[in-house]
């Protein structure tokens, strides 16, 4: 007798184990590229954004000292400013934070910049006739402040600062500056 042979047709439309497993690695693969390139780009807008703000609050706090270095009047002999001399403009001294400047503004206030800690945090600190607040923000911490005080009698006294600041906070947010300006003094002679 003969047999007959049959013609079976597969259906190929069908996936293997070895199919689903490949694929799913790859996908796998790809989301964790895409993850990675994410937090990447995630740490670098935070570090973009926290050197904008080391950058603008050092700006301001430039621009703060900045006029009243410049407008900064010799001490009379009238003696409310204990730390001034007669006839100085700018006096230094140093704490262990770095460096403290005296002078005496426009509105015959005695002005102290100087470093002080405030929560564990190295702030900028401005006294105004024994009132004092911080110029920094907490979110920065100064590490370093150095005044150059070049004054002759009868000549235009000039300041160098300078000053290194750092974002506080996480490492991926982490950004540091160091930053120097001269000031000069609008009076000078009797003034």
């Amino acid at each position: 007798m003969k047999r007959k042979k049959h013609n079976y047709t597969y259906n190929k439309s069908g996936t293997t184990l070895i199919e689903v497993i490949v694929s799913t690695a790859l996908f796998v693969v790809i989301m964790l590229s895409m993850t990675q390139i994410f937090q990447m780009m995630l740490d670098y807008q935070r570090q973009a954004i926290a050197t904008q703000n080391v950058q603008e609050n050092l700006k301001y706090f430039f621009e703060v000292i900045s006029k009243e270095m410049r407008m900064a009047v010799r001490a009379k002999n009238e003696g409310n400013c204990s730390h001034m001399p007669a006839q100085a403009r700018f006096v230094l001294s140093s704490n262990a934070y770095g460096d403290i400047l005296y002078l005496k503004n426009y509105h015959n206030e005695c002005v102290t910049y100087s470093l002080a800690s405030d929560n564990g945090v190295v702030r900028f600190r401005v006294e105004r006739d024994d009132v004092a607040d911080y110029l920094s923000p907490a979110k920065i911490e100064i590490s370093d402040l150095r005044f150059i005080v070049n004054e002759v009698a009868d000549s235009q006294a000039f300041i160098t600062v300078s000053m290194g600041a750092h974002s506080v906070g996480r490492e991926a947010q982490y950004s540091q500056m160091y930053l120097q300006t001269t000031i000069t003094s609008r009076y000078y002679r009797d003034n």
